[in-house]
């Protein structure tokens, strides 16, 4: 598995053109992604792992947990959840 890349809160849009937009940002607020600091744009493959809470807002789907986003090996783009056991800190 790739390595996550980015984790926090997304929020999943869709274009005129169906197009879908994934955004990660440091918190939630009323169902609004807050300090976007990440953007996948124009995703044509994405995979939401199981176990990733979802709610629908006004201006899309959201997370409703901290969850890690990493483009995979075929270059889709990965939503999945982030285990109580994840560490970021360095072994050894």
């Amino acid at each position: 598995m790739a390595i996550p890349t980015d984790r926090g809160h997304v929020i999943l849009t869709k274009d005129a053109a169906g197009a879908t937009t994934v955004m990660v940002g440091t918190s939630l607020t009323d169902g609004n992604v807050q300090n976007v600091y990440a953007r996948h744009v124009g995703v044509g493959n994405l995979r939401v792992h199981p176990g990733v809470r979802l709610a629908a807002g006004k201006h899309g789907q959201h997370s409703l947990d901290v969850v890690e986003v990493f483009v995979g090996a075929d270059d889709s783009v990965h939503i999945r959840r982030t285990e109580a056991s994840d560490d970021l800190r360095a072994n050894g």
